[in-house]
């Protein structure tokens, strides 16, 4: 298998090692204090003797490397372990983040993660990649799908887990587990795990105001066109932004019980106890404050873009008053027109029909007198004239109710 990085507590300080996991489950006796940098998928994917080496080593319930706990959104768990007299021998609890991280520059995908329901072929069934995958980096964000499980033997032994850590944080952890090597420091199972909350409110921090970011540039600029796709891309990554934001916080808040019902159980010093109890309350205060603020970015998101969508309508109506205020231009002067037409038309209709052969003038000459003679034929040209007319007022007729109709 590949190379796996771990901590481990040596003449009182954390040392680094690159070894493998043959070499880790050698190792005899419990550390004082270890860390090991792994994958989920690594361990899902490891022959099946070494898997269940790894799963017995650290009382892992395998249940935890089902799909349907590695495509969570984030959970916490716990389990205690006894002898026949009721002593206990070993604690575990383990539980998932999700941080969904947005980069400088977002566009939106035009491809989606299927998923594959059970009995389904899945072409990550046999990858160490994580679910969603690294193929969305390279559209400005990304996913860091984080596990921790503590396996922890009395009266202070911790071994931590750590799954898919991203690498930045890997070195901050173990710059901030550096004042965390003394026994007493460990011997509370929930004691270390203060450290890695620390780091993990830091991804949710830099999550949350990356976003803002996005969002700020929008409210400076807001262009005459808005670029809906690219506002409506922010705001699906502000709704994830608050979906993993919620679920670490009830994560959190599971944990905190949890530590509390140990303490009852096993007869934790008050001091102590209070020390870890106030640290998590501390931070799971922090991390509501930035749900706060993530909320605050979905609804400044949603402002922006109601924003744009009304910008748009009071264009198109403007477009539209003008078009109006043309129109009346155009009414005004077909009116120009239609008295013009109406002034002359009684006159030419009336010279048109004098002008028919139906009528004979001869004006004086000489003396003699002028005559005026209209034809005994002239009724034809009722005839004719009459029943043209209605037919074509009748066609107009029938014309426009079946438009009418149509609309």
């Amino acid at each position: 298998m590949d190379q796996v990085e771990t901590l481990r507590i040596e003449s009182g300080a954390w040392q680094t090692e690159n070894t493998n996991w043959e070499g880790i489950l050698k190792n005899d006796g419990p550390p004082l204090g270890q860390i090991i940098f792994t994958s989920a998928r690594t361990i899902e994917n490891a022959p099946q003797v070494l898997r269940a080496g790894i799963f017995k080593r650290f009382k892992i319930a395998p249940f935890l490397f089902n799909r349907v706990y590695l495509e969570s959104n984030g959970f916490s768990g716990c389990e205690s372990m006894h002898d026949e007299n009721r002593s206990l021998i070993s604690y575990n609890h383990w539980s998932r983040f999700i941080v969904k991280q947005t980069h400088t520059e977002l566009r939106p995908k035009s491809s989606f993660t299927r998923h594959y329901s059970f009995g389904e072929i899945s072409p990550l069934s046999k990858s160490n990649a994580p679910i969603h995958g690294p193929g969305s980096v390279k559209h400005g964000w990304e996913w860091y799908e984080m596990g921790f499980f503590v396996h922890w033997t009395p009266p202070c032994s911790t071994t931590l887990l750590c799954f898919d850590l991203p690498e930045h944080m890997k070195a901050s952890f173990q710059s901030a587990l550096q004042s965390v090597t003394e026994k007493s420091d460990l011997i509370d199972p929930y004691a270390v795990f203060g450290t890695v909350i620390h780091e993990i409110l830091s991804l949710y921090n830099d999550s949350v105001w990356s976003l803002r970011n996005h969002i700020c540039s929008m409210e400076a600029v807001r262009p005459q066109e808005p670029n809906y796709p690219y506002l409506h891309e922010i705001a699906r990554h502000a709704i994830h932004v608050s979906e993993t934001l919620s679920v670490a916080l009830e994560s959190i808040n599971a944990l905190q019980m949890q530590h509390q019902d140990y303490a009852v159980q096993y007869s934790q010093d008050s001091n102590r106890w209070n020390k870890i109890y106030n640290q998590f309350q501390f931070q799971r205060r922090v991390l509501h404050g930035l749900l706060l603020r993530s909320e605050s970015n979905k609804a400044r998101i949603q402002n922006e873009i109601t924003l744009a969508f009304n910008t748009a309508a009071q264009r198109d109506s403007s477009i539209q008053v003008r078009i109006g205020e043309e129109a009346k231009k155009e009414t005004s002067a077909m009116k120009a027109i239609a008295v013009v037409t109406m002034t002359f038309l009684p006159a030419t209709f009336v010279a048109s029909i004098f002008s028919t052969s139906f009528f004979h003038f001869e004006p004086s000459v000489r003396g003699s007198k002028e005559t005026f003679v209209v034809s005994d034929k002239f009724w034809m040209y009722w005839v004719l004239a009459a029943p043209l007319s209605v037919a074509a007022l009748g066609l107009w007729m029938f014309w426009d109710r079946m438009l009418g109709k149509k609309h």
